[in-house]
């Protein structure tokens, strides 16, 4: 296995499988061709035009739209193609700067195919010269069990801000403090496409560098973290690169990681790590 193929891995999409989804005419998803009987029993709530997906127009503002688009996750629940008792709204957005269209189940993300969010941090120690990265183990409580993670990592929900969800997520997942993370140094996002059972996940990941001061420790609160190491990055690299034992967008921020600070020179690494068009979303925004 090589970087390339990990990245690769993260952006097979074959558009021709797909319906295009739009909400008030914005294009904001795609929907797996395969799913289409399943929404054809909404007419009142979908419309069908030539190769798209169309949310209907009498869907006008925000709660209307987000309620119609719960009538099929309940519709899903109940039909067993969504299994998992996870609850968490995130929202649904044409551009990042403005408010988002509609609020949708996390887990309804896929089979529409939105875009979501999510924030990432590179925890890492600088000795003599070398780098060192905290990584955690993930406990059996979430998706992705046992497989490796970033030191922080987690979804952008509804009615938070990046800023915001930063200093939530670094709390919950290693007890990192409001006055410690305000180090973190934002460098950039990456996206990816995968498709899975449901449809298409896609996320776009904001991501920061926090350099650790060398006595701190992390220590998880959500339960979703079975133990951290402390592991030089050229460890952490062969491991990305000779195995699939990290989660696959986490391994895709520490390539990235290690391009920005020159441990890996690959320009056409760094291509195929903005493949996707889905940076598009934040023209105009201002992240922090």
């Amino acid at each position: 296995m090589t970087f390339y193929k990990r990245i690769n891995e993260c952006n097979m999409f074959n558009e021709i499988n797909y319906f295009k989804f739009y909400v008030k005419n914005f294009h904001v998803g795609y929907i797996k061709k395969k799913n289409l009987n399943l929404i054809k029993k909404f007419p009142n709530i979908l419309k069908f035009d030539n190769q798209k997906v169309l949310l209907d127009k009498k869907f006008n503002n925000f709660n209307k739209r987000s309620l119609a688009i719960d009538k099929i996750f309940k519709y899903l629940v109940k039909k067993k193609k969504i299994t998992s008792k996870h609850r968490e709204f995130f929202p649904v957005f044409h551009l990042f700067k403005f408010k988002p269209l509609l609020k949708i189940q996390r887990l309804l993300g896929p089979f529409f195919g939105i875009q979501f969010f999510g924030t990432h941090i590179n925890g890492f120690v600088k000795k003599k010269n070398k780098f060192f990265m905290w990584i955690g183990k993930r406990s059996k409580k979430g998706n992705f069990p046992n497989a490796l993670d970033q030191i922080v990592a987690g979804g952008l929900p509804y009615e938070l801000s990046v800023k915001k969800n930063l200093i939530k997520e670094a709390y919950e997942e290693a007890n990192i403090s409001k006055s410690l993370i305000t180090n973190a140094k934002y460098i950039g996002t990456i996206s990816y496409r995968v498709e899975n059972k449901i449809g298409l996940s896609r996320y776009l990941l904001f991501c920061y560098d926090l350099e650790l001061p060398h006595n701190f420790i992390p220590k998880n609160n959500d339960g979703e973290v079975l133990r951290f190491y402390l592991w030089p990055i050229d460890k952490i690299l062969k491991i990305i690169k000779t195995s699939r034992r990290f989660k696959f967008d986490c391994a895709l921020v520490i390539i990235n990681y290690a391009l920005k600070k020159k441990i890996i020179n690959s320009t056409k690494l760094n291509s195929l790590l903005n493949i996707n068009e889905d940076t598009k979303i934040l023209k105009g925004s201002k992240i922090n």
